[in-house]
C-alpha cells in the first residue's frame, strides 16, 4: 500500500496534540505564536518526506510507476523492454521497360497519404516489363500502414518507368509502446514456475535429460493416468527407457510416480508428441541474382520458426497468412501470389498435437516445380539457437 499524503494542517494538529499531551508548560498555540510557526515548519517538512516516500513506493509497482521506473520494473522481472516504433512494408508492382534499373538509395515511392517508401535493394525490371519489389516505409508508426493501391507516386523515377502500385496493404507499422500498454504487458507477465506446475516439471525433466525441449498436458490415458507429452529438441521420439528415467529420477523432487487424488492413487505417464503435418505448396518469383538453394533454406527456416513449440498453446491454429508473409519477407523473393499459396486456409491443430512442416513444394509463377520435397524435416527450429547455426543443420534430409 502506498503511503497516504496528509495535509500540512492535519500534520500540524497532530504535532500540537502530541506536544500538549507531553507537557503542561505550553499554553499559547495560537496562529500568531512562535510554537505554531515551529509546528507549521515541522509539518511542512514532514509532508515533503511523506510525498517523497509515496513517490518512491509508487515507482515499485506497475500500477503506479511510469517512464524509466516502469522500464526498471520490467528489467528486474525479466520482461522484454518496451517495444519501439517500427515502419511498415509491402510489395510494389513496378511496370517499366525491360532492364529498367531502380536504385534503392535514390528512388522513393509515396502513398496518397504522404507516407514515403524505399526499396530494400536495387531492382531491375525483367523481360516481361513488370516485377515485384519489396519496400519499407521511411516513417515509423501506425500511420505508415497504408491501404492497397495507394502507393502510386515516385520521385527520381528512372527512364523507362511506367507505373507502380501496391497490390497489398502496407502493414507492420507500430507506434512506441506507451506506459499504459507496457504496464498491461508487465502485469500479464507472471513467473511460469510459480503459475504452472507443468512448467516446473519441465525444468526438472530438462535437468534429467538434455534432449527435453517442452512438456505439456497430454490428457488422460485409458488407465486413468494423467499424461504429459514431452517434446525433444530435435523432434525425435524418446525411448521407454528415457521416459522411465525421467519419472524415477524426478520422484525425489515431485513424487510423480504415485500421487494421491480423492483418496485414490494414480500414476503419471509420459508420451511422445503427435505431429500434425503441414503441407506447403506455393508459387514464387525469385531474384535470379540469388542462389535458389539459399532462398529455399531461408524460406523453410522462416516457416519452421512460426511453430515455436516452447510456447504453442492448446487450441491455437496455423494461420496461412502468417506463412504467406513469412515467405514474402525472404531476401531474393520478389513476389508470392496469395491465390496460389497452399494452405489457403487456417489449420486447426487438434488437442495435444503440434504442427510441423511435412512437405514443401516451390514453383515458379507458371506453376513449374522448382523444388519438390516430401520428406519430413530432420530437425526443427526453436528460438534459442542462432539462425546461422540452425541453417547449417535443420534440413539434413533434403
Amino acid at each position: 500500500m502506498i503511503t497516504q499524503i496528509t495535509t500540512v494542517d492535519e500534520l500540524k494538529q497532530i504535532f500540537l496534540e502530541i506536544l500538549l499531551n507531553k507537557t503542561d508548560k505550553v499554553s499559547d498555540v495560537s496562529n500568531e505564536s512562535v510554537l505554531n510557526g515551529v509546528a507549521y515548519g515541522v509539518s511542512k517538512l514532514a509532508q515533503r518526506l511523506l510525498v517523497n516516500q509515496a513517490v518512491v513506493e509508487a515507482h515499485l509497482f506497475p500500477d503506479t510507476a511510469y517512464g524509466t521506473y516502469l522500464d526498471e520494473i520490467a528489467a528486474t522481472r525479466g520482461i522484454a523492454p518496451r517495444f519501439s516504433s517500427q515502419g511498415s512494408s509491402t510489395y510494389l508492382r513496378i511496370e517499366a521497360a525491360a532492364g529498367t534499373s531502380y536504385s534503392a538509395s535514390e528512388v522513393k515511392f509515396m502513398s496518397s497519404s504522404g507516407i514515403s517508401f524505399r526499396l530494400t535493394e536495387d531492382f531491375v525490371v525483367g523481360k516481361n516489363g513488370y516485377g515485384y519489389a519489396k519496400v519499407n516505409s521511411v516513417q515509423n508508426g501506425k500511420s505508415a500502414n497504408v491501404d492497397a493501391l495507394t502507393i502510386n507516386r515516385i520521385s527520381n523515377a528512372p527512364n523507362g518507368h511506367s507505373a507502380c502500385t501496391n497490390e497489398y496493404a502496407a502493414t507492420g507499422g507500430v507506434d512506441n509502446e506507451d506506459d499504459d500498454l507496457f504496464r498491461k504487458r508487465i502485469k500479464e507477465s507472471v513467473n511460469q514456475l510459480a503459475r504452472n506446475t507443468i512448467s516446473y516439471i519441465e525444468q526438472i525433466f530438462m535437468k534429467i535429460n538434455s534432449k527435453v525441449l517442452r512438456v505439456y498436458k497430454g490428457g488422460v490415458d485409458e488407465s486413468g493416468r494423467v499424461c504429459l507429452t514431452v517434446v525433444s529438441v530435435n523432434g525425435q521420439d524418446f525411448s521407454d527407457y528415457e521416459f522411465n528415467e525421467m519419472l524415477s529420477k524426478s520422484e525425489e523432487f515431485l513424487s510423480l510416480s504415485e500421487m494421491v487424488k480423492n483418496n485414490s492413487n494414480f500414476s503419471l505417464s509420459l508420451k511422445n508428441v503427435k505431429w500434425l503435418g503441414v503441407d506447403v505448396d506455393f508459387r514464387v518469383d525469385l531474384d535470379p541474382s540469388f542462389d535458389v538453394d539459399s532462398i529455399r533454406t531461408n524460406i523453410q527456416v522462416a516457416l519452421s520458426k512460426l511453430f515455436d513449440y516452447r510456447f504453442w498453446k492448446d487450441g491455437e491454429k496455423v494461420e496461412w497468412e502468417n506463412m504467406l508473409y513469412a515467405v514474402r519477407n525472404i531476401s531474393g523473393v520478389r513476389y508470392v501470389p496469395d491465390a496460389y499459396f497452399n494452405p489457403r486456409a487456417d489449420i486447426i491443430v487438434p488437442g495435444y498435437q503440434l504442427p510441423r512442416i511435412r512437405s514443401f513444394i516451390m514453383r515458379d509463377l507458371d506453376g513449374n516445380i522448382i523444388l519438390d520435397n516430401h520428406k519430413t524435416l530432420a530437425d526443427f527450429y526453436f528460438p534459442n539457437e542462432m539462425d546461422a547455426n540452425f541453417q547449417n543443420s535443420v534440413i539434413s534430409s533434403i
